[in-house]
């Protein structure tokens, strides 16, 4: 159950970031549905770099130090100043999750990545992007 209590929203479990974001991307492009990444390695705790300019993202393995980008950030990436995403609290790992926003044809819209920080459960939206090619669904395996 997301805590709202606050001067930021927290969460305990990815149910409640995956809330977080269908209620963050509610007045815009409301996300359908939303994944968890996991890691090559089995691992679901990530650094995270962004660049909300760019609209791009990759996560970064704790357990393994495995790097991935996020759905089709890879193209954009040699344009982007990428980030290191740092919660309030200042730590630099978290729980990841990818929503997307479908059109009625089936392809998607717009992503929005969040995070939840494992020290505190602060929830956040670190970058989002829109989606204007066709096909598109493949993006949904690239998390």
């Amino acid at each position: 159950m997301i805590d709202k209590t606050g001067k930021w929203w927290k969460g305990q479990e990815f149910a409640d970031l995956a809330e977080y974001l269908v209620a963050l991307t509610a007045d815009g492009y409301p996300a359908d549905r939303v994944f968890e990444p996991q890691c090559i390695c089995g691992a679901r705790v990530f650094r995270l770099h962004r660049d909300r300019d760019e609209g791009v993202a990759r996560r970064t393995c704790v357990a393994c130090g495995h790097k991935a980008f996020i759905c089709d950030s890879e193209e954009a990436w040699a344009d982007a100043e990428p980030k290191l995403v740092k919660c309030p609290c200042g730590a630099r790992e978290f729980q990841v999750a990818v929503a997307f926003s479908m059109r009625g044809t089936g392809d998607v819209r717009w992503i929005t990545v969040g995070e939840r920080c494992l020290a505190c459960g602060v929830l956040g939206g670190s970058v989002d992007w829109g989606i204007d090619y066709s096909p598109s669904l493949h993006l949904l395996e690239s998390v």
